[in-house]
């Protein structure tokens, strides 16, 4: 048999082809330029998605009011107030009265309802974060404490409506649903519980520009309740747990009394129907205000409000 010829061999061809310097630019161009795509549609359906959570958080807080209210013919008082030389001796707020409504009969168990929120008995509990009074889109409520001097309180991003006057001047003006131990019925609510709100949302942290109310220029939200402030026993923090409608939701000129959220455009509330709706920045401030009074009869149609 005579042997198979050989074939050349061509060196050309068995080279290893090499990415050059400008292909490989170009691909990283390529990839950038995806990824710069590709962020904000994630990071706005990681929103959409928190959105949705937070929502769900209220409408949970939505159900314990109205269980609170079968068992009791009456609303958790925004916050309890009992005079003291050191400063509110009570001070528990509308939150920690729903916690057997929320699965957290243990800590409600825990506190002690006849001592201050501010007394060490009631350390342990008020240094817990609880997930349904979070938002998900808050990045620091989560893990963080609201401090007076060497008090810690867990961090919340949820507060109830105190209506449209000043809480620091008038701690008792009932025209919203809670208040300075605050008693409201349903039947109290005259202007429809499809008209009024209950819940917002609030953030921790600096006020969204450089000002100061007061002495305070952090937004300080908790849910265990309103803390006295150890300088001023007369102070007894109601913004803490309330919210007024001084200013539109996340108004760049709001203080620690009004309704910031997390979310871009405006935030989510609570109405007393248990309805859950998104207010936006651009709402027109006599109908924010008309929306928190509980019997004022202003002539709104809530419907147009979140549109």
């Amino acid at each position: 048999m005579f042997p198979m010829p050989t074939l050349p061999r061509d060196r050309h061809l068995r080279r290893r082809q090499a990415m050059t310097l400008v292909e490989l630019l170009v691909v990283i161009a390529i990839i950038g330029l995806l990824l710069g795509l590709l962020l904000p549609a994630i990071q706005r359906v990681r929103e959409a998605m928190n959105r949705m959570r937070c929502g769900s958080n209220l409408r949970q807080i939505g159900i314990a009011l109205h269980h609170f209210h079968n068992d009791y013919g009456r609303f958790p008082p925004g916050y309890l107030y009992a005079f003291s030389p050191q400063g509110n001796a009570l001070g528990h707020g509308w939150a920690a009265h729903l916690l057997p409504y929320i699965e957290q009969d243990a800590l409600h168990r825990q506190i002690n309802w006849q001592a201050p929120i501010w007394d060490n008995s009631n350390t342990a509990a008020r240094m817990q974060h609880l997930r349904i009074y979070l938002c998900p889109t808050d990045g620091r409520s989560a893990n963080q404490y609201v401090e007076m001097g060497s008090e810690q309180y867990a961090m919340a991003c949820y507060v109830a409506s105190f209506g449209p006057g000043d809480m620091d001047d008038n701690p008792g003006d009932d025209r919203g649903v809670f208040f300075r131990n605050s008693q409201t019925r349903m039947a109290d609510i005259l202007d429809g519980t499809s008209n009024t709100l209950f819940v917002g949302e609030r953030i921790n942290g600096p006020f969204l520009s450089p000002h100061s109310h007061g002495v305070h220029v952090y937004y300080e939200t908790t849910w265990i309740g309103a803390v006295r402030e150890i300088t001023d026993p007369e102070d007894d923090h109601a913004h803490m747990v309330l919210f007024q409608t001084g200013h539109l939701p996340n108004a760049p000129d709001s203080d620690d009394r009004d309704v910031v959220a997390a979310h871009r455009q405006g935030a989510q509330f609570l109405f007393g129907d248990g309805s859950v709706h998104f207010l936006r920045a651009a709402i027109s401030l006599g109908v924010y205000q008309a929306l928190s009074t509980r019997a004022g009869f202003e002539p709104i149609n809530a419907a147009t409000a979140w549109q």
